[in-house]
């Protein structure tokens, strides 16, 4: 692209700047009306710790794979959830309570994240809590079962504090606006000038598409002036 080509594109964009304000303030606007029609969803976590019973490679190997599995019994069990259902005294079904949860292991840290998303921040926040507690005990009693040299604890690291809202964040959705809105604006208005680039507005254009000099030019005509 040559200095006279990227010239022009800025002439074109400054001289329909205000279509591509209105397309990315209409963007903008629309994104942040959607997200206020939204219902809130909030966002509760609680993270578990787990502790190999002895810090070698074959023990150590063994809980990163564990962890996985940690994270999916969580997630997928039906007897967890139902016995944090129990535990809550929640009336609803096992599928629609496994929805509000998604585990993650981390196993680097060996850490396991429970988030919990609901549309209460208090529920949010108890089902994080007693799923982490849940799983704290069910696997306190598994170890009672097992040689001490290969257990694997795990314990609540940090329970859920108040839960925050995850959906819709506004914020976010009026910069993703402007960013489309300006986006389309830029590209109606290149548009706009490819439809219009048989029309020769000045001399430069007219010396531009014709291999010839400009000798003169007829003025405009004034308003109300008779010919």
């Amino acid at each position: 692209m040559t200095i006279t080509q990227l010239r022009d594109y800025v002439m074109i964009l400054g001289r329909r700047g205000w279509l591509i304000v209105l397309f990315s303030l209409a963007t903008m606007a629309s994104a942040v009306a959607f997200g206020i029609l939204q219902p809130t969803i909030y966002r509760a976590s609680a993270v578990l710790q787990v502790i190999p019973a002895r810090y070698d490679f074959g023990l150590i190997s063994a809980g990163q794979q564990l962890l996985r599995q940690f994270a999916l019994q969580i997630e997928e069990s039906p007897e967890r959830a139902q016995a944090v259902i129990d535990r809550l005294q929640l009336d609803i079904p096992i599928d629609r309570f496994q929805g509000y949860v998604t585990v993650a292991s981390r196993t680097e840290e060996f850490l396991i994240q429970i988030d919990v998303d609901h549309p209460d921040p208090n529920t949010a926040r108890d089902i994080a809590n007693a799923l982490a507690e849940d799983f704290a005990q069910y696997q306190a009693a598994r170890n009672l079962e097992r040689d001490r040299q290969v257990r694997i604890e795990v314990l609540v690291l940090e329970p859920a504090d108040e839960a925050e809202v995850f959906w819709p964040k506004l914020d976010l959705l009026a910069g993703a606006g402007a960013v489309l809105g300006l986006l389309a604006g830029i590209l109606v208005s290149l548009a706009l000038e490819w439809m219009e680039s048989s029309i020769l507005r000045s001399a430069r254009e007219v010396e531009r598409h014709l291999p010839l000099p400009i000798l003169g030019a007829i003025p405009p005509r004034e308003a109300g002036r008779r010919g």
